[in-house]
């Protein structure tokens, strides 16, 4: 222990049973036996590469948003992303994986560019934005990358966005592994600045009016609930043609919600769990949201293991009541 203590010093800033509910957006989470802050992208490179050698289990951890860490601790090395250089090329954003997906969004409107302004209210860093395909006020991320560099398999590799094969809050990160670097935003020119900072403050006003302030929480638990036939893969569309028909034998077409449902697509989980009248429900210390359904509160000295038995009985009322299958977005390590 004391060996590897002294190898990962050589990385960053290295910590000792650092308890993880320091640095997620839940507030929860049990310790971490190494906590290593990286801020250099060829310290961290170098990093990886050692722990891959040795077979040291590790984590990646961002802004520590749409993440549940377990109570148990964590027998490994937690590896905290603070690269965040910053450089715009015209009008190409290039960021590396720690840089704040917020600073990130705002650094690109006072250049002038548009596409991005829906991230202004988006926690978390860009890296994790990319490995989820984060997305918010009917933007994602998907629709902005133009390359991405990644850790892979002992090697670091450029991805293109057609490569990072993006889907729904999902892309090859989530399935293939690998660590996002440094990420390249195609993004256009635009009308003056104050109008884009205009449009960033209506997706951030909109955004606290509808989500839960005051409370601890990682942002939304379930994705939402596809219902469109926007895919090629004949397994996703059978799933939501299935989704559509139950969710059309509880409800009427002539239902505004579900109208916007048709149009976009997905079925918001949000209003399947009120619908199913769960809001409000409560585990121990933790809530769901009287103003958001997708939506867990920390309501002071929460556990994960509250948070899953809560996620579980949504999931379960839900179904019963919808025949619907929610799919966590949540990470959960």
């Amino acid at each position: 222990m004391q060996e590897l203590y002294t190898h990962l010093k050589q990385y960053g800033k290295v910590k000792l049973n650092e308890p993880l509910a320091k640095h997620t957006t839940f507030k929860i989470g049990g310790p971490a036996q190494f906590f290593v802050t990286v801020d250099e992208t060829d310290t961290l490179i170098s990093l990886l590469k050692f722990l891959d050698s040795e077979g040291t289990p590790y984590v990646i951890l961002g802004g520590g948003s749409n993440t549940l860490a377990r109570d148990e601790a964590f027998d490994g090395v937690v590896v905290a992303i603070r690269n965040r250089k910053l450089e715009i090329d015209g009008d190409v954003v290039v960021a590396d994986a720690g840089c704040v997906t917020v600073a990130v969004s705002q650094a690109s409107m006072r250049a002038g560019l548009t596409g991005f302004e829906w991230g202004v209210g988006v926690p978390g860093t860009i890296g994790g934005a990319v490995r989820g395909n984060a997305g918010a006020m009917g933007g994602d991320i998907q629709k902005d990358v133009l390359k991405v560099q990644a850790y892979r398999d002992g090697e670091v590799i450029q991805l293109t966005n057609e490569e990072c094969q993006f889907g729904y809050r999902d892309s090859t990160f989530k399935r293939e592994g690998g660590v996002v670097l440094r990420v390249y935003l195609q993004l256009e020119k635009a009308t003056p600045d104050s109008v884009l900072m205009k449009k960033a403050l209506e997706h951030l006003q909109y955004r606290n009016s509808t989500q839960p302030q005051g409370f601890a929480s990682s942002g939304c638990i379930f994705k939402n609930v596809d219902i469109g036939q926007q895919t090629t893969d004949n397994r996703q569309q059978t799933v939501a043609k299935k989704n559509r028909q139950l969710l059309m034998q509880h409800v009427s077409d002539d239902n505004e919600k579900v109208k916007r449902f048709l149009e976009i697509g997905k079925i918001s989980a949000g209003w399947l769990i009120e619908q199913a009248g769960l809001k409000g429900r409560r585990v121990g210390n933790v809530e769901i949201s009287e103003k958001h359904g997708n939506f867990l509160v920390n309501l002071g000295g929460a556990t994960a293991e509250e948070v899953r038995m809560l996620i579980e009985e949504v999931k379960q009322e839900v179904y019963t009541r919808f025949g619907i299958e929610l799919e966590e977005e949540v990470v959960i390590f």
